[in-house]
């Protein structure tokens, strides 16, 4: 019997901004692109917890302003229902930003991260001092 998968409302739209929740230099950040993402004609891109996106650093150091940078979503305020039941969600909707292999580019992160995104991205998770 295959183990069900939790389904994540994709909450935010291409133009939203989001909480850096990293050490990089980068504090406020727009979202510009979604990877991965195959929609359907004039739908918005949209993305939730786990989803890679290219992001635009708004607010932060001189050195990472106005750069496109990958990031990951780590939080959503809308919340999600996993196979269990329980019903999650944040304070705060934020990302992390990566490479293009995932790999965090910061050393430490701030605030919980999803369980979700732990289990995809496991170079997050060993940097996440807390897993909700």
């Amino acid at each position: 019997m295959k183990a069900k998968q939790s389904t994540v409302p994709r909450a935010l739209a291409t133009g939203s901004r989001l909480l850096c929740a990293d050490n990089t230099g980068a504090r406020m950040v727009q979202i510009v692109s979604v990877d991965r993402f195959h929609g359907v004609r004039r739908r918005q891109p949209s993305l939730g917890v786990g989803d890679m996106a290219t992001v635009s650093v708004k607010k932060g150091t001189p050195e990472m302003r106005r750069k496109l940078e990958k990031a990951v979503v780590i939080r959503q305020k809308k919340e999600m229902r996993r196979p269990n039941g329980l019903r999650v969600s944040f304070e705060d909707n934020a990302v992390v930003i990566v490479n293009d292999r995932g790999e965090p580019k910061g050393t430490e992160i701030k605030g919980p991260v999803a369980r979700e995104v732990a289990k995809r991205f496991p170079k997050i998770a060993s940097l996440a001092t807390m897993i909700v």
